[in-house]
């Protein structure tokens, strides 16, 4: 079968299968990207889930400056991510909230209604969970971010 994937534009590309060309955004060829691999390499979506879990876990027990570092130097998707997902732990969700200032916490508030009243699709979910785990580390390596 002949495969191809062209790039278009700015973030748009198009993949021809045979003979059928398909015009797809930048988001559109995540979603692609993570759900082929989800078929493909199950055992990878697996392990990736166990670290976003553990990652989460730990969060639990960091020091509360280092929760203020980390919520400083990740994107605020990232971070509306980081707290949509903390919506099932409350210890963790308080730990978050607790070190936010009050502009901060309503302005996070008003774009988790926003933007994600249908839940986190899984490409985005794992594309910032793996970059706060990468910030997180850095920081822990600096000493910025300490666990318990």
């Amino acid at each position: 079968m002949k495969i191809q994937v062209k790039k278009t534009g700015d973030e748009k590309y198009q993949v021809v299968l045979e003979d059928q060309a398909t015009d797809m955004s930048l988001e559109d060829m995540e979603r692609l990207h993570h759900v082929l691999t989800d078929i493909l390499r199950p055992e990878t979506a697996h392990e990736k889930r166990s670290r976003h879990q553990a990652f989460l876990s730990s969060l639990r027990t960091a020091d509360d400056t280092g929760i203020q570092t980390l919520l400083r130097s990740a994107t605020h998707d990232d971070i509306l991510v980081l707290l949509h997902s903390s919506e099932e732990d409350q210890d963790l969700q308080n730990r978050l909230y607790g070190n936010m200032t009050e502009n901060s916490l309503k302005m996070y508030l008003e774009d988790l209604l926003f933007q994600f009243r249908e839940g986190v699709p899984d490409y985005r979910f794992d594309e910032a969970m793996t970059r706060l785990i990468k910030t997180a580390e850095a920081l822990a390596k600096d000493g910025k971010l300490r666990f318990s």
